[in-house]
């Protein structure tokens, strides 16, 4: 997904018009639809901006990866750790259960877990 198409979800996302982001980011309209209709490409400053009001990484505005909120690199996991989290943020939600479910087991919770978190109302 494209830049141009990304701000436009993340407008409609929340509900905004260009005027009112254009005001909030202290930036032209025509500026705003520039970027909207392909011919404009915003400035680093512009792009972090945009990132910051949406609270969405400029790589996801940038269509280079779908996720929204990375995680801090190196921060607090180990490599492995860093690369199950990357996993499982690219998964569907239902991937992302069946992922949980198996973590679980492989922890020696077994099946016991899965009848427990149906009683308490989890899938």
């Amino acid at each position: 997904m494209k830049f141009s198409n990304r701000l436009e979800n993340l407008l409609e996302e929340h509900n905004l018009t260009q005027r009112k982001l254009s005001t909030e980011l202290h930036i032209a309209p025509s500026t705003l639809n520039g970027y909207l209709r392909k011919n404009r490409e915003p400035d680093y400053d512009t792009l972090i901006k945009i990132s910051k009001y949406f609270n969405v990484s400029t790589d996801y505005i940038l269509g280079v990866t779908n996720i929204r909120n990375p995680y801090n690199h190196g921060e607090c996991f180990d490599d492995k750790e860093e690369e199950l989290l990357g996993i499982y943020r690219e998964l569907m939600p239902k991937e992302q259960e069946y992922l949980i479910k198996q973590a679980h087991i492989y922890r020696h919770d077994g099946l016991d877990f899965l009848t427990t978190s149906k009683k308490h109302g989890s899938t």
